[in-house]
């Protein structure tokens, strides 16, 4: 009698876990903005600024291969001058979990470096700020663009 329960057990796991599906996310990267997060609303230069936002990733290949890979794979735009950064920041490797290569996550970036008054315009009392963002997986694939809210910088 043991048996035919463990048999009905199995069979009812085994029913269970084959319904599930794996997210079908692109192999094309997809990202979107979550939240920016300043540390008051009056932000001064140097001030912190915390860019959240999601990702997915259908074929797993979006952060680095491993600490010797320095192709850029995040890219931030200050839409002041329309200067791209590429170096400053990186998706580290994102380990495999499970049997499925998609990946979807989130990912903080602290702008501390990236808030500071337009040197073009040095007696302005204030500044806006603005970043475009958008992320590469290894195969060359790039995202779509996400653009944060502006925020205003008071320069004095």
């Amino acid at each position: 009698m043991n048996f035919k329960l463990f048999f009905v057990y199995i069979i009812a796991v085994w029913v269970g876990v084959s319904c599930v599906k794996a997210p079908d996310y692109s192999d094309i990267p997809e990202i979107q903005l979550i939240e920016i997060r300043k540390p008051t609303t009056i932000m001064k230069p140097g001030d912190s600024l915390v860019v959240v936002f999601s990702f997915k990733d259908g074929d797993g290949d979006l952060g680095k291969l491993n600490s010797a890979d320095t192709i850029p794979n995040l890219f931030i735009t200050d839409k002041r001058f329309s200067l791209v950064d590429s170096l400053s920041y990186s998706i580290p490797n994102i380990p495999k979990k499970g049997t499925v290569d998609d990946v979807s996550g989130r990912i903080d970036i602290n702008l501390l470096a990236k808030v500071y008054c337009n040197p073009l315009f040095p007696g302005r009392d204030q500044d806006t700020l603005s970043f475009e963002f958008q992320v590469r997986d290894r195969s060359g694939n790039y995202s779509n663009k996400i653009t944060s809210e502006p925020v205003i910088l008071y320069c004095q």
